[in-house]
């Protein structure tokens, strides 16, 4: 009803002014011609109607978008990109962008280049510290749903303004706080955003949008918060290093435990290799010996076995003449001494 009123409006003035401009003109030159004036009036307002409700008989839809018909205040149609034709004055068009639309959150929005900037987030942690939440949202309006969001939410604006930044704001600041500071401080919050994500997905599908993405950017901490996590960590670092002196430490006295039992050890096996070497010496020089006895037994009793067998019974005989001392030996036998001769000793038998 607004483009009827305007429309009519701007009509009626092309009009007035027209038939004001014939009037004027007729008055300088001295004729009466009111009559003539009005119907130029008329006409000019019959053709800002005409041209106006050429206008506005079409609308264009850009792509990436769609357009919601309403006539006289009700939904009729939804229009796709392109050329689409409606009734003039009576047909009013909400156009709802299908692309990806972005909302973010910042500590200063004027610098943000988000279609949609906004404030970060207070919040606490489950141990109470305070923190802030920086975000962005990506998000649809699906077209098919786009004719209940002009009856249940209303422009694109209204839109973000009343699922998209409140939704995320509320499960932001309530579902952080299920987690601990440092939980959230060590950069592990794959977990929360997890969760918001699944809530703002139910919640958006509800009203007809598609969560592309949700991302924690950047949780902020407070400065003493930092500085404590600081000194614990540097704390940490101390007693570590304390630590791995005291294992260096350690080793080095396990190191040379190791090292001297190894020269005490090697000088035992040196020990006990001598004594074995001494041991194997006596030992060889025993079999030696041993051996060397054995072979001149045995050359000494060959040497023996030789000259008996090479000894006659004549050889024997002369031997013993040549050792003979001249004296006759004697027996005792019953009748007194007796002396034996020669031929006794010599003689054949």
């Amino acid at each position: 009803m607004g483009q009827v009123f305007i429309s009519f409006l701007v009509a009626i003035i092309v009009g007035v002014g027209v038939a004001a401009l014939i009037a004027g003109a007729s008055a300088r030159r001295g004729e009466q011609r009111s009559r003539s004036a009005v119907v130029a009036g008329g006409i000019a307002f019959l053709v800002v109607i005409l041209m106006l409700a050429i206008l506005n008989s079409y609308t264009i839809v850009q792509a990436g978008s769609v357009a919601v018909v309403k006539r006289l205040g009700r939904v009729v149609n939804v229009f796709e990109p392109g050329l689409n034709w409606k009734i003039p004055f009576v047909d009013e068009t909400i156009v709802y962008r299908t692309q990806e639309i972005v909302y973010e959150t910042s500590d200063d929005p004027n610098f943000s280049d988000a279609d949609y900037a906004d404030f970060q987030v207070d919040t606490a942690t489950s141990d109470g510290q305070q923190i802030t939440a920086r975000y962005t949202v990506r998000f649809r309006i699906k077209p098919q749903e786009a004719a209940n969001i002009v009856n249940n939410l209303g422009t694109e604006e209204e839109v973000v303004e009343k699922i998209v930044k409140q939704n995320s704001r509320v499960w932001v600041r309530t579902l952080l706080r299920n987690f601990t500071a440092n939980q959230l401080y060590s950069g592990d919050i794959r977990g929360a955003q997890d969760e918001i994500t699944e809530q703002l997905e139910s919640d958006f599908a509800a009203e007809g949008l598609e969560l592309v993405f949700f991302g924690l950017r950047q949780i902020g901490f407070t400065e003493a918060y930092k500085q404590a996590v600081e000194n614990k960590q540097i704390e940490a670092e101390n007693i570590i290093t304390k630590q791995n002196l005291a294992r260096q430490a350690q080793f080095e006295k396990e190191r040379v435990i190791t090292e001297a039992e190894a020269e005490a050890e090697r000088q035992r096996l040196e020990r006990i290799g001598v004594a074995q070497g001494e041991a194997e010496s006596i030992k060889l020089q025993a079999e030696a010996q041993a051996q060397s006895t054995l072979v001149r037994a045995r050359a000494q009793a060959e040497a023996n076995r030789l000259i008996a067998e090479s000894l006659s019974d004549e050889i024997i005989d002369w031997q013993a003449v040549n050792q003979w001392s001249g004296n006759y030996p004697t027996v005792v036998g019953g009748s007194g001494e007796q002396l034996i001769l020669p031929s006794d000793l010599f003689g054949g038998q």
